[in-house]
């Protein structure tokens, strides 16, 4: 996790909380949110909102509490829930070209 840390800093993404759900990091220019997420693969999710990011190239939603900052919806509960779309990684650096986009 050390090296995605940096990786995130690398970015201009700033760690702004840290649960047992998950990481969240905001981009210090955009102020974008995304959430990187403890799975076996690098997982991260992206807020539906964010309008740089090609949704149609993610993994599909996800949805849970951790991520707090994003809208919420109805999936089966009474309650609406948090959130996102789902980017997984195979590689380190295939995550730091995925942040690299929120840079330009």
């Amino acid at each position: 996790m050390q090296n995605l840390h940096h990786i995130f800093e690398t970015h201009n993404f700033e760690l702004t909380n840290e649960t047992t759900k998950g990481l969240e990091y905001k981009h210090q220019e955009t102020e974008d949110i995304v959430y990187l997420l403890p799975t076996k693969e690098i997982n991260l999710a992206v807020s539906p909102l964010s309008f740089d990011i090609d949704l149609s190239q993610s993994d599909g939603k996800i949805h849970s509490t951790a991520l707090k900052h994003f809208p919420k919806r109805l999936n089966g509960g009474k309650q609406p829930i948090s959130f996102g779309y789902s980017f997984k990684f195979p590689t380190e650096e295939a995550l730091s070209d995925f942040l690299h986009t929120f840079n330009n």
